[in-house]
């Protein structure tokens, strides 16, 4: 049998603590880390913690939270700790709850299937005077390899030497090189450029003629002289097809259509270039 004194006293600290426990800090929400997220690629694991607060914004500790998603097609979401894992596509809500007292916040998910950004060409000279420009283009794949449509942020490594603007669209300032980046949320992909300021003299195309099956590639070699004729490598020139329908060409890489007979241009400032391209079946 326990004794009295011993029984009195336990009972007395069971019921210190109930009062203390009772006179502590009281939830009053839950504050999460943010109310809205994008993500962009699938498979992706990102948080969306959050702390049980009182009125005072203090955190009370010993609260345990539970998590569940409203979309588990588009997102998963570890019910002890928070970790989103990303499906597809699409949209859902991230619920946080807590059942004692009853309390519950949401986080608006959004997922994007972005895989890869590329900037084409990788690596290309402006050549010219101070001013000249080129647009960079933007290919943006999925994760089944399928190009998708999605704007960029487009930063220069140094603007000092070249700029770009909201289009991917450079433009040369002083010679010497920078890194031209495209982000599609945080997955991103660059291009160097290079700026000199020499004119081009000539503009030379290879080979005159391209002969190609409906869906094979073919490459254009683009050489390009300054007036002593120095070549200047990976000139950038804008890439036209007389008939689309039949052949188009970026970047020098020239795409069979449908067949016929096209003509492809490169052109870099004043001066141009053509090859003639015939398609089979």
């Amino acid at each position: 049998m326990i004794p009295k004194t011993r029984a009195l006293a336990g009972a007395s600290l069971l019921l210190v603590s109930l009062l203390l426990a009772s006179c502590g800090p009281k939830p009053s929400e839950i504050r999460l880390k943010s109310a809205r997220m994008k993500v962009y690629g699938l498979g992706r694991s990102v948080s969306v913690a959050g702390d049980v607060v009182n009125k005072k914004g203090e955190v009370v500790a010993g609260k345990a939270i539970r998590w569940q998603s409203s979309d588990p097609k588009v997102a998963t979401v570890d019910p002890a700790t928070g970790s989103v894992r990303t499906v597809a596509a699409g949209k859902a809500r991230i619920t946080a709850r807590l059942d004692d007292p009853p309390l519950e916040a949401t986080v608006a998910l959004e997922v994007f299937d972005v895989a890869l950004v590329d900037v084409l060409p990788s690596r290309t000279t402006l050549a010219g005077p101070a001013g000249t420009t080129f647009p960079l283009t933007l290919a943006v794949k999925n994760a089944a390899g399928r190009l998708v449509t999605q704007a960029a942020t487009w930063t220069s490594s140094d603007p000092k030497v070249a700029t770009v603007d909201a289009a991917g669209v450079v433009s040369s300032v002083s010679e010497g090189k920078a890194t031209v980046k495209a982000e599609v949320g945080d997955v991103s992909g660059a291009a160097d450029v290079v700026v000199v300021f020499r004119p081009i003299e000539t503009l030379e195309a290879s080979p005159l003629n391209i002969p190609l099956k409906v869906g094979e590639l073919g490459r254009v070699t683009l050489v390009a002289r300054d007036p002593q004729g120095e070549p200047i490598p990976d000139v950038a020139a804008t890439w036209v097809t007389s008939d689309p329908k039949v052949a188009t060409c970026s970047a020098g890489s020239v795409l069979a259509i449908g067949p016929g007979s096209a003509t492809i241009r490169a052109v870099c400032g004043a001066k141009s270039a053509e090859v003639s391209v015939i398609v089979f079946e």
